[in-house]
């Protein structure tokens, strides 16, 4: 029952809310509960492992760790196929290619290092063909077909706007839930194997599962990445985990994961730490305070956290625009004819930028074959002198540090926007994330404010310490005391109607008396301090006598104090029916408690009868927004 009214309550239904007719199951306030408060709490360590999934935008890795051990022992997988040495995590890469059982449609083909491996390799073949086709031998052989290699899709998920030129659309028939859908499958196919081979018979009803995602992704996001986790079967469904999916924002789990690793006396109770998780994709960024140290290491959120479209592979853009610039325009040609020719590019580009220091070298990129043989053309043709080397590039280091400067700059301007928010100084100074390996991005940050805090620090595998850090989360939960919610929370209802401030078109006639619909009854503030678990209550009743159901619509706003529950600040977020055919002899006077509960990174929202019997209480969990807004 809870499961399909939460796919009914959720689905297809977030979006903004117009005005209208007037409906028969509204509510209005009728104010403040009186019951005494508790506090929601699941046991989500009833499962015989907890594994933490960091989803990446450029390499996605886990790391596992057995209740038995009661989170002290936690183990990062290093052994993924086709990985030129041992790492702890893999490519979020998908190779597909044309489905011969369904034309028009699309099979995976590999998945991880092997997809670039298989690329490649009909990339290779497509152009040994072409070659010989080309120079008037005769060719026998069919004509190799060149599947789509997928990169950097975890960003489609979320986004608002147009992709940056990074981000290359999805070939027509396949979608961005079906692609991180199978991408999921497949992982989680490895993460039970390997568990297999310590512990025989353990099965996807054994696992927790706690997938990290970026403060700055909305609810849609987080539902979304959700349902993909249903879908590859791995919760929920016929076989998939029974235990709740933990949703765990990055930058915590990696706070949590580092202060395992800093030296004693270095943090103690009451100072600040600013974590900045830098990744291939985003930066997101919170600042806590430490409550406690020690084996009761708890922290709270201090100030709204934030972040962006940042990461490592927006200095990726700016290399192309670069080499654009550089090479002209029979890049492009070279490039829309033969894809493959952007990600050696880029693949050759990798090792130079994490190696970049800043420090005066200047570094040589080699092209691919076919482009420096194209660009030897171009230049023929136009009468251009005639180059040395049209095999590689060298790029000064002048030249370098324009194509980090725009994406090193916002990640400054982050940290530092954050470090004015606070007036009390603060200690500890946190980066990772992917792109936190960057020898210059790091300089740059130690540069900026060595000055404002005494101490930053970057682990020495900053590729496992989200999904280390998220395992231990679950298994101590309530490390994180306090957050800051990013919006405002509340449902609609209505209340009395006022002339020259209410739209005419809100008015509806309720036994006798003018009552204005859509109005935003709050919960929860934009910029409120909100301890984890914590419930916050508010009774209700319906507005017409003979109402046989009442409908709570949550909503979230980024106005502190919104006044209705319509326009662009508003965002609906899902909703609980409660019947209460049961009690029509009350009236009006039938009352319903609205329970939100704010928990890790989730809600519940609960609704139960007060003074009637009604057929069982209604509840929806709901992804929150603690992270950016």
């Amino acid at each position: 029952m809870e499961d399909a009214f939460r796919n009914m309550a959720i689905s297809d239904q977030r979006g903004r809310m117009p005005g209208g007719n007037a409906r028969r199951d509204r509510i209005e306030l009728a104010g403040p509960s009186r019951r005494s408060e508790r506090a929601l709490v699941t046991d989500v360590l009833e499962a015989k492992v907890v594994v933490g999934l960091d989803f990446g935008t450029t390499y996605t890795g886990f790391a596992y760790s057995f209740k038995k051990s009661g989170g002290r022992d936690i183990y990062t997988f290093y052994d993924y196929a086709a990985m030129p040495k041992p790492y702890c995590k893999t490519m979020t890469v998908l190779y597909y290619k044309p489905s011969r059982e369904h034309p028009g449609g699309w099979r995976l083909q590999s998945w991880g290092h092997p997809a670039r491996i298989n690329f490649d390799q009909d990339y290779k073949a497509l152009l040994r063909w072409e070659s010989l086709n080309n120079g008037g031998a005769v060719v026998n052989s069919p004509k190799p077909v060149v599947g789509s290699f997928l990169t950097r899709f975890k960003l489609i998920l979320a986004m608002k706007q147009d992709a940056p030129p990074i981000v290359k659309p999805l070939p027509s028939g396949l979608t961005v839930d079906r692609v991180i859908t199978d991408y999921l499958r497949e992982i989680g196919g490895l993460v039970l194997a390997t568990l297999r081979k310590t512990s025989a018979g353990l099965t996807k009803q054994d696992i927790q599962w706690c997938i990290t995602v970026p403060s700055i992704w909305d609810n849609s996001a987080k539902e979304r990445m959700r349902n993909c986790m249903i879908d590859a079967g791995l919760v929920d469904g016929v076989d998939g985990s029974p235990h709740p999916l933990m949703i765990v924002l990055e930058p915590e789990a990696a706070s949590y994961h580092c202060y395992k690793y800093l030296r004693n006396g270095v943090l103690n109770t009451g100072d600040r730490v600013l974590v900045a998780d830098i990744g291939g994709g985003t930066a997101d960024l919170v600042m806590q305070k430490a409550l406690d140290v020690g084996a009761n290491y708890r922290v709270e959120e201090v100030t709204r956290s934030s972040g962006g479209l940042c990461g490592g592979i927006y200095v990726d853009s700016e290399f192309l625009s670069y080499l654009h610039r550089r090479i002209g325009p029979c890049l492009k040609e070279v490039a829309t004819r033969s894809p493959g020719i952007t990600q050696l590019l880029l693949r050759n580009w990798e090792t130079l930028k994490v190696g970049f220091s800043g420090s005066g070298d200047s570094v040589e990129l080699d092209l691919p074959r076919q482009l420096a043989d194209q660009w030897e053309k171009y230049d023929m043709e136009m009468g251009f002198e005639r180059k040395e080397d049209y095999g590689e590039v060298v790029i000064s280091d002048i030249d370098l540090e324009q194509i980090f400067r725009p994406v090193v700059e916002r990640n400054l301007s982050l940290i530092a926007a954050q470090l004015d928010q606070v007036k009390a100084p603060v200690k500890v100074l946190l980066v990772v994330g992917g792109f936190s390996s960057s020898l210059y991005l790091l300089r740059r940050i130690r540069e900026a404010f060595k000055d404002r805090v005494p101490h930053i620090f970057s682990p020495e595998n900053p590729g496992s310490t989200i999904c280390q850090g998220a395992v231990a989360l679950a298994f101590r939960p309530e490390v994180v005391v306090n957050r800051i919610s990013r919006v405002t929370y509340g449902v609609a209802c209505t209340r009395n109607f006022e002339n020259g401030i209410d739209p005419p078109e809100f008015g509806i006639e309720v036994d006798g008396a003018l009552r204005c619909e859509n109005r935003f009854s709050v919960f929860v503030k934009k910029g409120t301090s909100v301890r984890a678990q914590q419930p916050f209550r508010k009774v209700y009743r319906p507005v017409f006598h003979g109402q046989t159901k009442m409908t709570f619509d949550l909503y979230s706003s980024t106005e502190e104090e919104p006044r209705y529950t319509v326009g662009d600040t508003v965002m609906k977020e899902g909703t609980v029916e409660i019947d209460i055919s049961s009690g029509l002899e009350l009236g009006r006077d039938r009352q319903v408690e609205l329970s939100l509960f704010f928990g890790r990174t989730s809600i519940e929202v609960k609704a139960e009868a007060i003074n009637f019997a009604n057929f069982g209480d209604q509840h929806i969990d709901l992804p929150v927004k603690f992270g950016y807004a």
